[in-house]
């Protein structure tokens, strides 16, 4: 007679198998990159100033790393001139894109893209944080965060910030990172009301 537990564990060792029948086969670069492309994200613009400018990086890792105290996280690239900006910089400012703003996204994710305020135009920079960090226009929302530490994760750093402002934008939509694409969000996807002013922290200067 077979007692309850060797059936228990027959049950699992058969679950294990059939999961790992199904797992990609292929390197395990290829395997990740592949199934990481399926994570649906949003699009976020990180902007600092520093003494030769405005430095803005389009980033889509990222995410809210605690609530108490609210903090974020983001992965950049350790070679990257936006890891350097935002070091050098101490603060920055999360810009969380809308749905129409994927010129914006691209513009901010070339390497050529420049610095300053007239970079890619003085039209879509609408005010500053108390820090003093310029922000989009436009946008989904806005984080004021301050640089607390950084994680060495491979060949990138993991930047986490502290969040010292957070405001609610115009934008309700926002611009949806998926399969290496931007995706535009319909109009119905958004929420039924906000509960925050639509306006950006200090948005009394305008740049």
């Amino acid at each position: 007679m077979t007692s309850p537990s060797t059936t228990s564990e027959s049950a699992a060792s058969a679950r294990t198998h059939t999961a790992a029948a199904h797992w990609p086969a292929g390197s395990r670069t290829a395997s990740v990159r592949a199934t990481t492309r399926k994570f649906a994200t949003g699009v976020t613009v990180l902007t600092c100033s520093r003494d030769e400018g405005t430095h803005g990086v389009t980033v889509s890792t990222l995410t809210l790393a605690s609530m108490k105290p609210p903090m974020v996280s983001v992965a950049l690239r350790r070679d990257s001139q936006g890891l350097a900006a935002l070091l050098a910089a101490g603060t920055f400012a999360v810009n969380v894109l809308g749905s129409q703003q994927d010129p914006l996204a691209r513009h901010f994710a070339r390497s050529d893209r420049g610095e300053g305020l007239t970079r890619p135009s003085r039209g879509v920079w609408a005010g500053h944080t108390a820090d003093g960090v310029p922000l989009l226009g436009g946008a989904v929302g806005w984080l004021q965060c301050r640089v607390t530490r950084t994680v060495p994760t491979g060949d990138h750093e993991l930047v986490l910030g502290l969040v010292t402002d957070a405001r609610l934008g115009s934008a309700e939509v926002p611009l949806v990172n998926f399969a290496g694409a931007l995706h535009r969000l319909p109009a119905s996807a958004a929420p039924a009301s906000t509960a925050l002013a639509a306006a950006p922290p200090d948005d009394t200067t305008r740049s």
